[in-house]
């Protein structure tokens, strides 16, 4: 959970779904990292479904303001924290991965509009180790310089509120963290995905992944082969062979052109899975102009061992 010195990238990256009453929001808090390019930086995003909104502002973050040895706390004798631009994360020693305190300011790209979360989030049970191991087995051998380490937190319960212009909502919702640190491309080399997250009701946490490499490009109703780290309510682990086929509608961002895939069929055969994720509200980018990025609040609907099952969801795209 803490900061490894001398990883050449590292972040927290929190996603969601959070309920307000009958609203239902989607978020998105990252503070990040590029110790090997000299900069951090922020992105925090709120989709308003009801509303049809999407709010998100990416912020660099350059010396002196960024230091990579103290932005974030590496001794874990301490109380954890990342604290980066206007991020703050704080969590106590010894169970950093409970009553994690979060809280972020973002004041909306295209239309000013001030935004606030002050979230607490607790870790109910294991940790959700990516690729089921937490080590990129693709990676290189030489530790942080050449390998990819990644472990999520799918059952954080969360509470607290967002203010946006000026409206408090009291939220709650079970959402997830990312933590992924190691070697992670560069701005040149940048890495490519298409990934589903989910969080069902029968208990198990999934996240599937595919990466767009070797000019491997994802196409509308061709299966495109995937894989997907599955934890069991038992906590267990599982990697194992997947595909996602983009079946549904596209949307094309005004800002940056690209056309992100709305809705995505996962088929998982170890666990005759067959799930749907569809994005809730269609304009969901982060509109950087050097990598825009989809990040959407989903939902997923189908089928898991022959039983119905739906869940909340996260529909995320560097394409």
């Amino acid at each position: 959970m803490y900061l490894h010195p001398g990883a050449p990238t590292e972040w927290w990256w929190h996603t969601g779904t959070l309920t307000s009453g009958s609203r239902t929001f989607g978020f998105e808090i990252n503070a990040a990292s590029f110790t090997q390019d000299g900069f951090g930086f922020t992105q925090v995003m709120l989709t308003d479904v009801e509303e049809n909104r999407h709010y998100q502002r990416t912020s660099p973050v350059l010396p002196p303001t960024y230091d990579p040895d103290t932005w974030a706390e590496s001794d874990d004798s301490k109380n954890w924290y990342a604290r980066l631009a206007d991020i703050v994360m704080e969590s106590p020693a010894g169970a950093p991965t409970r009553n994690m305190s979060v809280r972020a300011l973002l004041n909306d790209q295209a239309t000013g509009t001030e935004i606030s979360f002050d979230l607490t989030l607790s870790q109910q049970g294991r940790p959700f180790f990516v690729w089921g191991t937490g080590i990129n087995p693709g990676g290189g051998a030489g530790g942080l310089d050449s390998n990819n380490y990644y472990f999520s937190l799918t059952r954080l319960h969360a509470s607290g509120s967002i203010e946006v212009a000026g409206e408090t909502f009291g939220v709650t919702g079970v959402t997830w963290m990312d933590h992924e640190y190691g070697a992670f491309g560069t701005p040149s080399n940048p890495v490519k995905w298409i990934l589903q997250d989910m969080q069902l009701d029968n208990g198990f946490c999934v996240s599937n992944s595919g990466s767009l490499v070797a000019g491997r490009v994802p196409r509308l109703g061709q299966a495109f082969e995937s894989d997907a780290t599955v934890q069991g309510p038992d906590g267990a682990m599982y990697f194992v062979p997947s595909s996602v086929t983009p079946t549904g509608r596209t949307w094309r961002s005004p800002s940056s052109g690209r056309t992100y895939f709305l809705e995505l069929h996962v088929r998982i055969p170890s666990f005759d899975a067959s799930v749907f994720v569809t994005s809730l509200v269609d304009a969901q980018e982060f509109p950087v102009p050097t990598s825009p990025v989809y990040e959407g609040v989903a939902e997923a609907v189908g089928t898991f061992d022959g039983q119905s099952v739906r869940g909340t969801a996260w529909n995320e795209q560097r394409l």
